[in-house]
């Protein structure tokens, strides 16, 4: 049987170093892979940017508690959007996850970055946010590895970018996974954390392995064979070319088209059922042993959809929102550094005296009093990645408005008109905070209903009327 092979010089960096014989399970990757990798590799993208994004999907829910018309929050969330702080702190960690390492800083066109960030008089316009990888980073965020030292396993405290050092108020440093003493990590350039391929570099060179076989197959798909008899060993012209115009006419059929084919002759496609199961699970186990040497999921990395839908809250969902849930912990003192520098830009004096203006009544405090006490009431929480299915929510809803009507009705024969009064707006809050009735507030005049006295119950079997106590009924 003939092998035909196809020279092709048309190759990528990507598949001339995953082709390397020299990869083998716990080789090391450098910097120039980790790109590579991130760039090319079909996997790349969603081991460093997808867990990231799915933590970040949501915008985070900011409360002021005085806030005339929620201005304060409204002028805080649109600085925000305009600086585009959203995507900067995702490349941060973006860059982190890749190489192991990365550090970000606040310039300002007006000071110089060796000098402490400015808090107020800080201007939308003079600042710049810049993202570092390690190799612009190189050699300044290497870790104490002397274990005496109260530094140990810590980054340098200054930033050093292209030889100018950085003040430690502007910049920020992560690594991805904790430093391990002694080792250095050739992604990073230096004793830091390491890279998310650090440990599945093997499983991705497989997985491109599994992609050449879907290739091969997908061009073998379409394959017929012909089973025409075959002449004696002498054949003339005439019957060369009679089998010559059989392979065409199998070759020009399509949809609707009739063949004629002799009775001895057969036409069928290419046999490739023993393929088919074996590509699926190596896919599958290659997929699966790459999610248990990252932190990914194997569900995110082959987006195969929630058995019940994210929104349902079953089982799988449940533990992709925990583990976003974990990475949302790491994206938090990232959120806080941003949040505290936007409230200096958004809050400024201009904003300040526009808003006393508009509310004099309730701003009566110079602008540093009142900026610090938003700042003290200023609250920023996640949204919840899981979100009930309006049916749900509105049965959940209903179940907390009769235990509370329960309630209520089980105390009131016992409890005087005040106390009464004071239940009863008790229920109405409770019903107010469901999202199925809060758009219609239910409202209680609690002074009038402390004073009302209901009448007395009406006796059906006396006319309606309701004898006094001690009052004998008249006989007819």
């Amino acid at each position: 049987m003939a092998e035909i092979q196809f020279n092709n010089n048309i190759s990528s960096e990507l598949t001339k170093i995953l082709d390397h014989e020299g990869i083998q399970p716990g080789t090391d990757v450098g910097y120039e892979l980790c790109k590579l990798l991130w760039q090319f590799h079909p996997l790349g993208g969603k081991l460093v940017e997808k867990p990231i994004e799915m933590a970040m999907c949501k915008p985070r829910q900011y409360n002021v508690a005085t806030d005339p018309d929620e201005r304060v929050v409204v002028q805080f969330r649109d600085t925000w959007e305009r600086m585009g702080i959203n995507e900067k702190i995702k490349n941060f960690f973006f860059v982190s996850r890749c190489y192991g390492a990365a550090a970000i800083g606040v310039g300002t066109m007006g000071a110089g970055c060796s000098t402490p960030l400015p808090k107020f008089g800080l201007q939308e316009d003079d600042v710049y946010i810049n993202v570092w990888d390690p190799l612009n980073a190189a050699g300044s965020m290497v870790t104490d590895q002397n274990p005496n030292s109260p530094f140990f396993q810590e980054p340098k405290n200054t930033l050093k970018i292209n030889g100018k050092s950085w003040h430690t108020s502007r910049t920020l440093k992560v690594f991805n996974g904790t430093p391990i003493y002694l080792e250095y990590q050739n992604s990073a350039f230096g004793f830091t954390g390491r890279s998310v391929f650090q440990r599945v570099l093997f499983p991705m060179k497989s997985f491109v392995g599994t992609m050449q076989a879907d290739d091969l197959v997908s061009q073998k798909a379409g394959v017929l064979v012909a089973k025409i008899k075959q002449n004696g060993s002498i054949a003339n012209g005439i019957m060369a070319a009679a089998s010559k115009f059989k392979r065409d006419v199998v070759k020009m059929a399509r949809n609707s088209g009739v063949i004629n084919i002799g009775s001895e002759d057969d036409v069928e496609s290419l046999n490739l059922q023993n393929i088919d199961k074996a590509l699926t699970t190596s896919r599958d186990d290659i997929i699966s042993n790459i999610a248990t040497g990252s932190d990914v999921p194997a569900i995110l990395l082959k987006e195969e959809a929630f058995s019940k839908g994210f929104s349902e809250g079953s089982e799988d969902s449940k533990a992709v929102s925990q583990y976003i849930d974990g990475v949302r912990q790491k994206i938090e003192p990232v959120m806080d550094f941003f949040e505290k520098m936007v409230r200096y830009i958004a809050w400024n004096e201009d904003f300040f005296n526009s808003l006393k203006n508009d509310f004099p009544d309730i701003i009566t405090e110079d602008y540093q009093t009142t900026f610090y006490m938003w700042e003290r009431e200023f609250t920023a929480e996640w949204q919840e990645l899981i979100e009930e299915s309006p049916d749900k929510r509105r049965e959940a809803d209903s179940k907390v408005v009769q235990q509370a009507t329960a309630l209520y009705t089980a105390l009131s024969p016992t409890l005087d008109p005040e106390n009464r009064a004071a239940v009863a707006d008790w229920v109405a809050g409770i019903v107010n905070g469901t999202q199925t009735y809060g758009d219609f507030p239910l409202i209680i005049d609690i002074e009038a209903l402390s004073k009302y006295q209901p009448p007395p119950p009406q006796d059906l079997n006396n006319g309606g009327q309701t004898n006094k106590p001690g009052e004998e009924e008249e006989e007819t």
